[in-house]
């Protein structure tokens, strides 16, 4: 981390030059993530290189709010806390008889509120909010933490593994949700100081060693791709610390230890400095101290009681014994009042310099060929938004709709500035979305292309003021029985420009002329182009025997509900369309349209090679289909899985009346009842495809 040469004092040349960079520990008294992350990054944001979520609601006060999590396991009985114990909470501890291995922790709370944080995080990211080089910054307690804080003595070796083992679980879900790249944790390190320093009761023989070995096991669960670092914690409850520390050794130590043992990158190291120590006594040991480069030191210098000479004073102090660091205050700020939060980000901003700029150059900026207009003027883009194409987009807020997240990291490899990708079959730019909030500000032009008007009219009210987003109808030509090809919609200023990908998500199974529709994709391509396809409906022979294909289930539904409308007196009124064949066989031709029969995987690999794409890759991945999120998906298209109940416009020339479409809705909803048996989830197989030009 290197210095700025911004002057604070005359003198000690390592002291002429303010620190580089601001640490936020973790809590900010703001009233949630969204307030947090732009608080800190309009007020810090060229000195961070991390943000936090400020660790807001439940989370203010550090681990207080595990205590709930604990104390909810019925094999525990609540006792008085005893003295000299953590915060005025009983304590808890194993009912006789009771076992530790019988404890089990479903969730602690940490996955769910960092994946949630994320989401603000990259929205905040692609609209520019949050500097481009800032990571999310996910803080977690060392699992020491909650069970020294809140189990008896005599209970917490037993439990230790049980609680590490779901904080590990918690991690590995963060880390499994949220790109790498985007990513950085922090282990909170308290209790470990005090059991150093004889204050907190030790329940392991050798108490160096063991919190050693401890913070090195955690680490070891954070992939080298993410950012890991320390906060090294005296403790911060009533305002002060568990004891004053006679100086920085102890922390020294720790830090030392950990940068010679983790086999890793270890990116930042945070030590507290009390307010009262500008001395040379405290500082001295940091002399000591050996870091790799990329190793960030952060001091705790910044108290709001002193303030600016405060901070410059320990700041000079610092400098007589270490050169390279950037500040902080001792501890998070959830504790304090929200009205001083103002107060503490200017004061970051008077005693720290920005940070160097790590932001690539750009490789090129995109810009549409000459003559295409990303809008076209045509009658779809006057229309009022179609309650059909809003009702489709929700399913961007399904569990199942995760079969995009591999597709998007795969795009996110391979595009770059300057590139015009094309979503084919994009419809109202679900993908985009997704790939928006993972790519941020890359310079990729974007091109949606599908045949619903709907779908495209709920596309342009998302993307309509986005210069690196167009669209396309890809209209049915009637005299021709087909749609329009790539080329044909495209026009001969992309195609001569050429494309450099196109993807394809959810949609393949659906082309009727694959080969033709394949051709005029390699017609666009540049030579070298990627193709990106997935689909959960193709019939794979790699699938799992309990993985669906994803439309199969709609014969099924149509099955089952035959047998119900004949069986079940509440569908009686609809017995007689079973009788009426022909009819029948209609609205079952209408779904078959539309729900097409799932052709085999080497169908669609011999098509891309005979098409003159090359197979690069095939594989599959198993997801989790929700039976609410599907049947809400079936219910959009209601009237092709059970048209022949009520009837259809389509096929009948009528529409059905709402006492119909209700009933249809809940025999939807009864027949996949009866298919998954009550169960809430079931596994569907989705295969990828990758091939070029």
């Amino acid at each position: 981390m290197a210095t700025s040469t911004r002057t604070v004092t005359a003198g000690d040349s390592r002291s002429s030059v303010l620190p580089e960079g601001v640490h936020l520990v973790g809590s900010v008294p703001l009233a949630s993530s969204e307030e947090v992350f732009r608080t800190a990054a309009g007020g810090l944001g060229d000195r961070l290189r991390r943000v936090p979520d400020g660790e807001t609601g439940p989370r203010s006060d550090w681990i207080v709010w595990q205590y709930p999590v604990l104390s909810a396991q019925p094999q525990f009985e609540v006792g008085p806390p005893g003295p000299g114990h953590y915060r005025a909470l009983p304590r808890l501890r194993l009912r006789a008889g009771e076992r530790a291995e019988s404890v089990r922790f479903e969730s602690l709370g940490y996955a769910e509120a960092a994946i949630a944080s994320y989401r603000v995080f990259a929205r905040l990211k692609r609209d520019g909010v949050i500097p481009a080089q800032c990571r999310l910054q996910v803080c977690l307690p060392t699992p020491l933490a909650p069970i020294s804080a809140f189990v008896a003595a005599e209970d917490q070796a037993a439990l230790e593994p049980t609680y590490e083992s779901r904080m590990l679980a918690e991690l590995a879900e963060i880390v499994d949700t949220i790109p790498h790249e985007q990513l950085a944790v922090q282990w909170d390190t308290n209790v470990e100081l005090g059991m150093l320093e004889g204050v907190v009761p030790v329940w392991f023989s050798d108490a160096r060693a063991g919190i050693l070995e401890r913070l090195l096991r955690l680490s070891r669960h954070v992939p080298p791709a993410v950012e890991l670092g320390y906060h090294l914690c005296y403790g911060d409850s009533q305002r002060r610390y568990f004891r004053q520390p006679a100086d920085a050794g102890k922390l020294v130590q720790i830090a030392g230890a950990l940068a010679g043992s983790l086999g890793r990158p270890l990116n930042w190291i945070h030590m507290p400095v009390p307010r009262q120590r500008d001395d040379e006594a405290y500082f001295e040991p940091l002399a000591d101290l050996r870091l790799a480069p990329e190793t960030e030191l952060y001091l705790g210098l910044v108290h709001l009681t002193d303030g600016e000479e405060g901070a410059l004073r320990r700041t000079r102090a610092a400098r007589r014994h270490v050169e390279r660091f950037g500040v902080a205050t001792e501890c998070g700020w959830g504790r304090r009042a929200p009205s001083t939060v103002p107060a503490l980000i200017e004061l970051h901003r008077s005693v720290s310099a920005p940070l160097p700029s790590r932001t690539p150059a750009r490789s090129g900026v995109f810009e549409w060929p000459a003559g295409f207009a990303r809008i076209p003027d045509e009658e779809w883009t006057r229309q009022d938004v179609d309650s059909f194409g809003l009702a489709y987009d929700t399913v961007e807020h399904h569990g199942w709709y995760r079969n995009l997240d591999p597709t998007v990291e795969d795009l996110t490899r391979s595009l770059r500035d300057g590139d015009l990708l094309v979503d084919y079959s994009g419809g109202t730019g679900i993908l985009l979305d997704r790939l928006k909030l993972r790519m941020f500000d890359r310079q990729v032009g974007m091109l949606i292309v599908d045949s619903s008007a709907k779908f495209l009219r709920v596309a342009l009210e998302k993307f309509r003021d986005d210069p690196l987003v167009g669209l396309r109808l890809l209209r049915y030509l009637r005299d021709q029985k087909r749609l329009l090809f790539l080329d044909e919609v495209l026009g001969p200023e992309v195609v001569g420009r050429g494309v450099d990908a196109i993807v394809s998500t959810n949609a393949i199974h659906l082309y009727y002329d694959l080969p033709d529709t394949l051709a005029s994709w390699v017609r666009t391509l540049r030579p070298g182009g990627l193709v990106f396809i997935n689909s959960g409906n193709i019939r794979n022979p790699r699938a799992r025997p309990n993985e669906w294909i994803l439309d199969e289930t709609v014969w099924v539904i149509d099955e089952v509900a035959e047998g119900l409308v004949r069986t079940d007196a509440r569908y009686a009124a609809y017995r007689d369309a079973l009788d009426d064949e022909e009819r029948l066989a209609a609205h079952r031709a209408h779904r078959d349209r539309v729900f097409i029969t799932p052709r085999p995987l080497h169908f669609y690999l011999e098509t891309l090679e005979g098409a003159g794409l090359h197979v690069q890759d095939v594989h599959e991945e198993t997801i989790e289909a929700s039976v609410d999120d599907w049947f809400e998906l079936m219910s959009t298209y209601h009237d092709a899985v059970l048209g022949w109940v009520g009837g259809t416009e389509k096929v009948d020339g009528r529409a059905p009346s709402s006492e119909a479409v209700d009933d249809r809705l809940a025999l939807i909803r009864h027949s996949m009842d009866i298919l998954f048996g009550g169960r809430r989830d079931f596994r569907a197989c989705w295969t990828y495809i990758t091939a070029s030009r």
